[in-house]
């Protein structure tokens, strides 16, 4: 069986690997990470017989062209700064590319290696994970009983069960990830044309019921991936938004027009600094990470069927498995991300290229392996 390489060792590679064990018993994984610490508690967390640990630089090219040649598949499980190199590596080795997003921009520059990708024989799947990612498959699966659409709604948000600190919110994913998403634009589709919107804006209560109750939602980038660029001209309004419990939007908010998620460094004495940076650390340091989350997953399209005007909704409420010790977010990231290699690699699916998620993945198969694992996606009419 062809090794499968996993590109970054922290939270959201334990439940990529645990996965990936599981799903295709025996296969060899290499492990690349330029930590060795975080290598070796990746390690122990998975036991896994058939590993290869590899100390390295997710930027360096001919590092990845190594481990690439000859594997199955990567996974992009790093910083969103090594996505596009990782991508065009799996592509000159003909290696199936999957990678957890996180800006943007280097999505649109990925989507520019279509023809390579194509060529190769290859499937590269951006933006994988839980939104984007495993919102996009459920929106494929909703839109697909529908004659014409109308409306995309996503709400999205992952939580402490137990809120702390000043901000009521502890950190369940890089600092970095959470930065750019509260600071760069958010896309919408308003009025049946695409737009840009700031972040931290169109703020909204959604219920959820009990236990979750009443959150706060708002737009944050990169929610909606490649959603915007698919269903243009086909629907009135498509909108991405994260769901925090009240109170959190007007605190962050404070923070962003302060310039403390600026990615752009400024100098201080003889030191220069990055103010997103220095504010992840704080985020670190002063807020610390969850270890007992809960997602909130809630979509609804609107449209036509048989003529007649008809809603759909998914819900998904997801919390920490106390046996594995993976947390939601790792399970509702890592788990999606994972099948969606599995099925590039198992033939599941057939696609090649540049794939979106919402359009050319088969959305009813995936949604029902990782079922399998915990991820229950409710579809109510």
């Amino acid at each position: 069986m062809k090794p499968i390489l996993i590109v970054g060792a922290g939270g959201m590679a334990r439940a990529i690997g645990r996965y990936l064990i599981d799903a295709l018993p025996g296969v060899p994984l290499i492990l690349l990470d330029r930590d060795p610490a975080a290598l070796k508690r990746l390690q122990s967390f998975l036991n896994y017989p058939h590993l290869t640990l590899v100390e390295g630089d997710a930027g360096d090219a001919t590092l990845l062209a190594r481990f690439m040649n000859g594997a199955a598949g990567a996974v992009g499980a790093a910083s969103y700064r090594y996505h596009e190199q990782g991508a065009v590596a799996a592509i000159e080795q003909g290696a199936h590319w999957v990678d957890l997003g996180g800006n943007p921009d280097v999505v649109k520059r990925q989507m520019r290696l279509d023809d390579a990708a194509r060529s190769a024989g290859v499937g590269v799947v951006p933006d994988c994970g839980l939104a984007p990612g495993l919102v996009n498959i459920i929106v494929g699966r909703l839109v697909a009983e529908f004659d014409a659409i109308d409306e995309i709604h996503i709400r999205v948000g992952g939580l402490a069960q137990d809120p702390k600190g000043p901000l009521q919110y502890q950190l369940l994913f890089s600092p970095e990830g959470l930065a750019n998403e509260y600071y760069e634009p958010a896309q919408v589709i308003e009025e049946g044309e695409a737009r840009s919107v700031e972040s931290l804006t169109g703020w909204e209560r959604v219920w959820f019921g009990p236990p979750v109750g009443t959150l706060e939602a708002f737009h944050t980038s990169g929610g909606s991936s490649t959603m915007v660029e698919t269903f243009a001209g086909r629907v009135k309004a498509l909108d991405y938004k994260t769901l925090r419990y009240p109170g959190h939007l007007r605190k962050i908010k404070l923070l962003k027009d302060l310039g403390l998620f600026a990615p752009d460094p400024l100098t201080v004495g003889k030191a220069s600094v990055a103010p997103r940076e220095l504010m992840g650390r704080l985020l670190e340091a002063k807020i610390g990470w969850c270890d007992a989350d809960m997602t909130a997953v809630k979509i609804w399209v609107t449209g036509l069927q048989d003529g007649n005007p008809v809603r759909r909704e998914a819900r998904l409420v997801d919390y920490t498995d106390p046996k594995t010790g993976l947390t939601s977010m790792m399970r509702t990231t890592g788990f999606p991300a994972a099948e969606v290699l599995r099925s590039l690699v198992d033939g599941t699916t057939t696609a090649r290229g540049l794939l979106r998620q919402e359009r050319d993945l088969p959305a009813s198969s995936l949604l029902s392996r990782i079922a399998d694992y915990g991820i229950k996606i409710e579809f109510l009419d």
